[in-house]
């Protein structure tokens, strides 16, 4: 079976804080994004977006989400989260006691609070994941006090006495909405959970950071596990798998079986699941390792090294400058600049938020950079999205991707002040001194100013911020509000 690659970019529009809001807890990772990072894997269709699992607020009192459903929010398109089995999720090491937890949000809104809640400690590690399962009181509550966050938040979070796998459920609750977003996040507390230091059992007391999962692999290919200690990789402990078939590539075979590999090289590591009794055996799913109280390694890292393919087997797309137009009477245009290499067909829609379909368009490219134009009929202001999926000419899916826009009316987008030249941000990285931007954040448009302030936004980066027109902490030294 040939081997089809994708390298996909996306550069995306800032999000509006009058959008519905999205989001995710990428520290510790949440299952959801885990499946993004491709730490996890079967996953579906949330790999493309775990900022979408949201459901009508009310946990733990009201019926939604459904117990058993509680990590997929009760939605049927993310079903796969749903599963439960203390081997196929890939966990973050944890500590009780203080721990930050981080959001990312991918289109803010008011926020009524963010609340932390975590399994009993003698849970049902087999069982989909039900309210009687947690404790129902939070352990965590930050009020949002009706206000827009920023895009990544963070909370300081006193965790409570646990050991082993549990699972802490983060719920988002919107302020002008009925709605919250919910995400399940996968912990190891280790045997110890309550200090630095673990209580011993069969001699396996440590835990490494890292674990034996990643993704498929193909016949031929090498799956390699480094371990680290403070002064580097140890590599007398390397250990190389060569997969010898399609079957033998599946992530949880060769997760298994580079685990047995590590066991029967090494005395000094023990990699699989452990068992009530301390014991360690390799398992069909996620593996951890682990090593003795007195062992000075402290990780373990997956690497492959992939069996050549001819060139042209290879395909990839880069989709930028993601950019919409302001709606007159519901109609309008979304566009982006997509780039291929070799053959490809690419299918993308935009839907509301309602998930009702308002453009769609399908292209074939052959190593081409083209720039397509959806057009808008029937669209209302506010948040969108742009799905597409790029396949094989064959019809094979290779990837597919979400990106959330914001749609706004003419009669907002362009206030009395003028035209302008772009919608801000653009994928530009240099603006000239008189250049016009709106930004679609308050409708209002900004001049880059002349020198000697114009090397602010000249130099404009998302990772400069403080500089962003209408909004950073320093923009007026950088833009002028048009006149």
């Amino acid at each position: 079976m040939k081997l089809t690659k994708l390298a996909l970019t996306v550069a995306l529009l800032s999000c509006s804080s009058a959008v519905l809001a999205h989001g995710y807890v990428d520290s510790p990772a949440s299952r959801a994004y885990k499946c993004k990072l491709g730490q996890n894997t079967d996953c579906g269709a949330v790999q493309w977006e775990p900022q979408s699992l949201e459901q009508s607020s009310g946990f733990p009192g009201a019926s939604l989400p459904p117990d058993g459903q509680l990590a997929s929010a009760g939605k049927s398109s993310f079903s796969q989260l749903d599963k439960q089995d203390p081997t196929i999720w890939s966990k973050n090491s944890i500590k009780s006691g203080m721990n930050n937890f981080s959001w990312t949000l991918t289109a803010r809104h008011k926020t009524t609070n963010f609340r932390y809640y975590i399994t009993q400690q003698n849970w049902n590690q087999n069982q989909a994941l039900t309210r009687s399962a947690f404790e129902l009181k939070p352990f965590c509550e930050v009020n949002g006090y009706g206000a827009v966050p920023e895009s990544r938040v963070t909370h300081s979070c006193n965790v409570p006495a646990r050991t082993g796998y549990q699972v802490i459920y983060a719920v988002w609750e919107i302020a002008d909405t009925a709605n919250s977003f919910y995400q399940a996040i996968d912990v190891d507390f280790g045997n110890g959970g309550t200090s630095g230091d673990d209580v011993a059992d069969a001699g396996w007391s440590q835990t490494l950071t890292g674990q034996l999962t990643g993704r498929n692999l193909k016949a031929d290919d090498k799956v390699v596990a480094r371990f680290f200690d403070d002064n580097g990789e140890v590599q007398g402990l390397r250990t190389a798998l060569k997969i010898a078939s399609a079957s033998a590539g599946a992530v949880n075979q060769w997760s298994h079986d580079l685990a047995a590999a590590i066991n029967t090289a090494h005395s000094e590591v023990r990699a699989g699941v452990k068992s009530a009794d301390g014991n360690v055996e390799p398992a069909f799913g996620i593996n951890n390792v682990y090593v003795k109280k007195e062992s000075r390694l402290k990780s373990v890292a997956i690497s492959y090294e992939e069996a050549q393919t001819p060139a042209d087997d290879e395909a990839s797309l880069n989709v930028t400058n993601v950019q919409a137009t302001p709606l007159t009477k519901g109609e309008g245009t979304v566009s982006f600049t997509a780039s291929a290499q070799g053959q490809v067909v690419l299918d993308a829609k935009v839907q509301n938020h309602a998930g009702d379909v308002v453009g769609y368009t399908t292209q074939t490219l052959d190593n081409t950079t083209a720039k397509i134009t959806i057009s808008l009929k029937g669209a209302s202001a506010g948040h969108h999205m742009l799905k597409y999926y790029v396949s094989s000419l064959d019809g094979t899916l290779i990837s597919q991707d979400v990106v959330d826009l914001t749609l706004t009316d003419a009669g907002s987008a362009e206030p009395s002040t003028g035209k302008y030249d772009y919608t801000f941000p653009t994928n530009l990285r240099a603006y000239k001194a008189g250049t016009r931007v709106l930004q679609p954040k308050n409708g209002k448009i900004y001049t880059c100013r002349p020198a000697p302030y114009s090397g602010y936004c000249v130099q404009w980066s998302a990772y400069a911020t403080q500089f962003e027109p209408g909004t950073g902490s320093a923009w007026n030294m950088a833009w002028t509000l048009a006149k």
